[in-house]
């Protein structure tokens, strides 16, 4: 279409020549949605037989770089390309590894994997394999199975049968029975999850989240609380990563970058209101404090968009 070319149009001349109009590049990019993007991209790809990726990777610098070139992409692309990144560092990224599988859907799950396979030539299972372990490693392999019941059906007795099963594989033993956990967490649907996490708490006064805190270390601890928070409450889980990667000293950026890119435009507004509720400030000021420069009007202009 002809607005997507103009689009381009104006991100090729914000790139070529001696200096870079950034400008431009956070008005197109802040003011779209990712499906407008990803056709916009294909326009510059026709109009200029060039990669607008690959363009921005090198006309662009740090994280900002990071965060456009991430609005460019696809859901899937990006998930694919954030978990090579995540085997391909200084030892694996298990944070990123456990966010992006532990909060996916069944179907996100399989293009993840397909696309994986397609771009880097080997299997996502067999790569977790290698890279992870123990139960952290069991739980994973689980999930890519992508056999989640997503039916968002909640039978009462079935709910009742794993409380009991929970608790007696938890609080309600010495030790833990790991198994039971990775079974029903890796299986149930969102809305089972939460009648779940509800059911329990009425019969041991403490909610799951507690449980698999007290029970669990280590990355299968935190794999089971994403999954259970990410699916039960996917806006308030995004809400809180975005406190976890500014607080306390520094920012972590890559999980700040990977929220805003994850949620744009999906859970966005949202979060915005959860955020000021529950830490009594506003994305836009949190975000205002705590980066600066290109990289912080571009995430400001995602937050307004």
């Amino acid at each position: 279409m002809q607005k997507y070319e103009e689009y381009a149009l104006r991100l090729r001349e914000a790139m070529k020549g001696g200096g870079t109009d950034e400008d431009t590049i956070i008005q197109i990019t802040g003011s779209t949605k990712n499906s407008d993007r990803l056709n916009i991209r294909q326009a510059y790809k026709a109009a200029f037989g060039r990669d607008l990726i690959e363009d921005v990777e090198d006309d662009l610098t740090g994280d900002f770089k990071k965060v456009v070139i991430g609005m460019y992409r696809s859901p899937v692309e990006y998930d694919v390309t954030e978990i090579y990144e995540a085997f391909n560092g200084a030892g694996t990224d298990e944070v990123t590894l456990t966010e992006i599988i532990g909060s996916r859907s069944n179907y996100r799950l399989k293009e993840i994997k397909k696309l994986y396979k397609e771009k880097y030539g080997e299997d996502l299972e067999s790569r977790i394999s290698s890279e992870a372990s123990a139960d952290y490693k069991k739980l994973l392999t689980s999930i890519l199975q992508c056999n989640r019941d997503e039916s968002n059906n909640v039978d009462n007795s079935s709910v009742e049968k794993d409380v009991k099963a929970l608790y007696d594989a938890g609080e309600g033993k010495w030790g833990t029975d790991e198994e039971v956990f990775n079974r029903i967490f890796a299986l149930r649907n969102s809305n089972y999850l939460k009648a779940l996490d509800q059911a329990y708490a009425k019969k041991s006064g403490k909610r799951l989240i507690d449980v698999v805190e007290s029970e669990f270390s280590g990355d299968v601890k935190v794999l089971l609380k994403t999954i259970l928070h990410a699916h039960v409450n996917p806006a308030d889980y995004y809400a809180e990563r975005i406190y976890k990667a500014c607080k306390g000293w520094g920012t972590n950026d890559s999980m700040l970058i990977r929220a805003f890119v994850t949620m744009d435009e999906i859970y966005m507004e949202e979060i915005k209101k959860i955020y000021q509720k529950k830490y009594g400030t506003s994305i836009y000021d949190q975000v205002k404090d705590e980066i600066s420069g290109d990289y912080q009007r571009m995430i400001l202009a995602l937050v307004n968009n």
